[in-house]
């Protein structure tokens, strides 16, 4: 199982802002509070009565903005979904909490229970505490460069920090390093200024491309929301360990890094020394 990406994140929110905006939260089942951050600046029982007024995402953040300037904030993490229905629902047993809202219920449910959410006044101090990047939409491609060359780590793992920039996990990652014909083991001190442009270039359209798409994995995360991920007809690297290179034809080899499955052309991609 793979952790929903920017991309993926992006399609929940727009759909989840389809329905849901303008509607208010009726009632409320929070059926396992152990998913509340420790920090949550109030209990999510707070938001019963509540109006849904906004709908946006900060990396792979779910920013749901309410009316009096509150703000619950939701991290999917690996399996974490959304179930939306016309009409009341008997609950799963991965079902934990259950919204009673104006038209829909929702159900969110976690097989794992590693999803974690917030309550918060201050949507901005929030993330400022999480410490994470820029967007990678309209990145300062100077600051990427700086973030990149000071490291000594392979490149595929500062793509994946989110500290450096938000939203990029392995599957892009892949996607990205191929399109730029990078090898992911490469050191950050190894790449050039023109690498860098071509990254944050690359970046952009191989994400953007996603969303378009409706994500890679969109199914696994919101399958009562009628959205189909259809990018994975189209990677390139991710998953295709042992298939012909879509550019040379040579036969994409896979490796382990940092705990990841990480696919990569050995004739178009070489290490930089």
């Amino acid at each position: 199982m793979t952790m929903p990406e920017l991309p993926e994140v992006e399609t929940i929110v727009r759909v989840l802002e389809t329905s849901l905006k303008g509607s208010q939260i009726q009632s409320m089942d929070f059926r396992y509070p152990g998913l509340l951050e420790e920090g949550s600046e109030f209990p999510l029982e707070f938001l019963v009565g509540k109006t849904f007024t906004d709908f946006s995402r900060r990396g792979k953040y779910l920013v749901f903005e309410f009316d009096h300037a509150y703000a619950w904030i939701v991290h999917l993490r690996m399996e974490g979904k959304f179930h939306l229905y016309e009409a009341p629902q008997r609950p799963t047993k991965h079902t934990h909490l259950v919204l009673e809202c104006d038209d829909h219920t929702v159900h969110y449910l976690d097989t794992r229970k590693f999803s974690r959410m917030a309550v918060v006044s201050d949507v901005d101090a929030y993330f400022i505490a999480k410490k994470l990047g820029p967007e990678p939409f309209g990145i300062d491609p100077e600051y990427l460069y700086k973030q990149i060359k000071k490291s000594t780590r392979a490149i595929k793992n500062i793509l994946l920090d989110q500290s450096v920039v938000v939203g990029i996990g392995n599957i892009y990652a892949d996607e990205i390093l191929f399109e730029t014909q990078i090898h992911p083991l490469t050191k950050g001190n190894k790449i050039t200024k023109k690498d860098v442009a071509n990254l944050v270039v690359v970046i952009e359209s191989v994400l953007s491309s996603a969303i378009e798409q409706g994500g890679t994995t969109i199914r696994s995360y919101t399958s009562s929301l009628n959205v189909n991920g259809r990018f994975q007809v189209r990677l390139n690297a991710y998953g295709q360990a042992g298939k012909p290179c879509t550019r040379c034809g040579n036969t994409l080899s896979r490796i382990v890094l940092g705990g990841r499955s990480t696919v990569f052309c050995s004739k178009c991609q070489k290490v930089k020394r």
